[in-house]
Order: structure tokens, then C-alpha cells, then sequence
């Protein structure tokens, strides 16, 4: 093997791990925006909906201003500790908070909370994040998106509102059915 042949696979051998790490963010919107006071909150959506890409931080906030209830942690840790004691994220979950955010964790999440229960597989061993995001996608909620994939601000916003019809009983077919 010739010694140019060798360093241009030593060069691919060394960026693969590069090219499989999460994009990180600048900041996040809960940064700027996380108090649970209700003008802050409207300001933390309408910065969440012009976002390319929603940090862990921007998800848990989300997440749990729509389906905390009254557990309303205001630092980073707080919701993280509050997502896994809800079960969304496993227990000594590792996930930098600007980080960008996995769909699968986060369709865990709202099938979890909206009470979806999925097909067989999904009954039998619960709202696994891979069978949460096939059940979101054969839904229509999260198109043809997997699990290592970044979720948008307006993604994530639709997929809420999605979850809020389903939980007041207005949307409960999957997309293909009459």
C-alpha cells in the first residue's frame, strides 16, 4: 500500500467519528427566555419557531411547559433531572444542553404524555424512542424523520400541537385512514 494511499485512510479513519458527533449550538432560546412567567414563556415560543435546529435545553423547556404541569424547573439540571424522573430520557442520560436534539428521545416524550400506545410492538415493550418515532411517522406527525435525526423549532412546535388535538380527542387517525 503506497504511503499516500495509507494517509488517506489514516485522514477517513480520523473524520468519521467527526462527521457521526451532534452539531452543537451557540445558545438556546431557554437561555434567553427560560423563566416560567407568562410573558416570558410566549417570548421562549416565538423564539423556538424561527429555529433551524432546537437544543436539548429548548426540548426539555418545551417539553415541560407543555406537559410538565406544575413541576416548572428554571436551570438546565433541573429539567433534566425533572424529563428523567418522567421517564423521557433514561436515567444518567448524558445530553449537553446545546446539543442538538435527538427526534427519538423527544417522540418518546409526547407518545408517552399524549398516551399513544402504538402498534404491537410498542404495546408489548413500551414507547421505545424507535418505536415512538415509527409511530409518529405512520401517524404523519414526524415524516419519513428518525431517531439520530435534528428536529426543527417549527417541527417541534407542530408535533405538539399534534399531541394536544390527539389528548383532547380532535385528531386520532393516522394520516393514510378515513
Amino acid at each position: 500500500m503506497g504511503s499516500s494511499r495509507f494517509a488517506l485512510l489514516c485522514a477517513l479513519a480520523l473524520a468519521l467519528p467527526a462527521a457521526c458527533a451532534r452539531s452543537t449550538l451557540e445558545g438556546s432560546v431557554a437561555d434567553e427566555h427560560g423563566a416560567t412567567d407568562a410573558t416570558t414563556e410566549l417570548d421562549f415560543w416565538d423564539g423556538l419557531a424561527t429555529q433551524t435546529m432546537v437544543s436539548n435545553h429548548d426540548a426539555l423547556h418545551a417539553l415541560l411547559l407543555y406537559f410538565g404541569g406544575k413541576e416548572r424547573p428554571t436551570d438546565y439540571a433541573g429539567r433534566l433531572r425533572a424529563a428523567q424522573k418522567k421517564g423521557w430520557v433514561r436515567e444518567g442520560a448524558t445530553m449537553p444542553p446545546n446539543e442538538t436534539a435527538r427526534v427519538g428521545w423527544i417522540a418518546r416524550a409526547i407518545c408517552m404524555e399524549a398516551g399513544i400506545e402504538g402498534g404491537l410492538t410498542m404495546r408489548a415493550i413500551g414507547p421505545h424512542e424507535r418505536y415512538a418515532v415509527r409511530e409518529l411517522n405512520y401517524m404523519g406527525w414526524l415524516p419519513e424523520m428518525s431517531g439520530q435525526q435534528s428536529i426543527s423549532g417549527g417541527q417541534l412546535l407542530a408535533v405538539l400541537g399534534r399531541a394536544d388535538d390527539y389528548r383532547a380527542g380532535r385528531s386520532d387517525k393516522p394520516k393514510g385512514d378515513s
